[in-house]
């Protein structure tokens, strides 16, 4: 073991990105990424089972490792549990760690379970390999690059929101939703394959996943790489489902799209004309479509929206906020 541990090199990222990057021997890196999921922040178990929360808590962390372009190579996973919930609960929550981490070629080979008050808490630690230099940063990007968007993000967040409007009142009138919808939110997967076939065909110059809502997360590039960017509302993917939540809360209708979250599809910048074919291959290998929904600009830190009437709007950056009161009990 000690020898093996001496193959690693310094750290060539640190802090900052989606995973962090030590070298290694040949021309490999290392990228490492972790997610603590905890309930009562990120799921609650009125609308998750066990089998779920191992499910989301794998894919989560994976999605780190498509962000930065990296192929995965194995995992670890901590969980804390009700010591009177582990006996009914725990073979179903592993269940879902070890069967998603399996379903993309990332197996769990190690971890700890411990004893706890509450609250229930899984965290999951991922490696993946990626050639030296090569992997896709977050401050990496140019001005006058395309902005791009894997599937359509909103759904998850739409969803949470009837779920969580319904746990608060029962008599909450919401539009309804199917089990695809709902498994946006309880069941994400991570765009590997996405991807890997977006590495071969520019590769992208910055990217990153949507957790905390895609201008949240835009905002993240915009600030790492020093730009600003111009989104084109005409553009954005909006699904019906998640205009329908917005228009019953009052909410404009990208609200889901712009700083709902949880959907972990990927958001992206690359030369331009580089997808125009592309993205057509990707979405035929896998299934999940891409959209151009902006460009990249020279004015740092400057984020604004192009109305369908042709008004410049300054977009809100917020998105999902551990440490604001805003957001508790999410």
């Amino acid at each position: 073991m000690a020898e093996k541990i001496g193959t690693f090199k310094p750290v060539s990222l640190g802090i900052g990105d989606d995973c962090c990057l030590l070298e290694a021997a040949g021309d490999e890196e290392f990228a490492l990424s972790t997610d603590a999921f905890v309930e009562g922040v990120h799921f609650r178990l009125d609308y998750f089972d066990y089998y779920q929360v191992g499910v989301k808590a794998a894919a989560a962390s994976l999605s780190d490792l498509a962000a930065m372009g990296a192929e995965p190579a194995g995992a670890l996973a901590a969980v804390s549990i009700r010591r009177e919930d582990a006996e009914t609960a725990i073979e179903d929550l592993a269940g879902g760690l070890i069967e998603t981490c399996g379903r993309y070629d990332c197996p769990l080979v190690g971890g700890d379970l411990t004893a706890s008050p509450g609250p229930l808490v899984v965290t999951v630690t991922v490696a993946g390999r990626v050639k030296k230099g090569q992997a896709i940063l977050r401050s990496t990007a140019q001005p006058g690059d395309e902005i791009w968007v894997s599937g359509t993000p909103g759904d998850a967040g739409a969803v949470l929101a009837v779920l969580e409007q319904r746990r608060k009142s029962k008599t909450a009138s919401l539009p309804e939703f199917d089990s695809t919808l709902l498994g946006r939110l309880l069941s994400p997967i991570p765009r590997l394959a996405e991807a890997r076939l977006l590495r071969q065909a520019g590769p992208p110059t910055a990217m990153i996943d949507i957790s905390d809502g895609l201008a949240a997360d835009l905002n993240h590039i915009l600030e790492d790489s020093g730009l600003g960017a111009l989104l084109f509302a005409r553009k954005f993917p909006l699904g019906e489902f998640q205009q329908s939540v917005a228009a019953v809360l009052g909410l404009p209708k990208d609200h889901f799209f712009l700083h709902g979250g949880e959907d972990y599809e990927l958001l992206l910048t690359i030369p331009p004309g580089v997808l125009s074919k592309d993205a057509g291959d990707v979405r035929e290998i896998t299934g999940t479509a891409l959209h151009r929904i902006g460009r990249l600009t020279g004015k740092k830190g400057e984020l604004i929206v192009q109305r369908e009437d042709g008004r410049f709007e300054a977009l809100r950056k917020t998105g999902f906020d551990h440490f604001s009161s805003i957001h508790s009990g999410r």
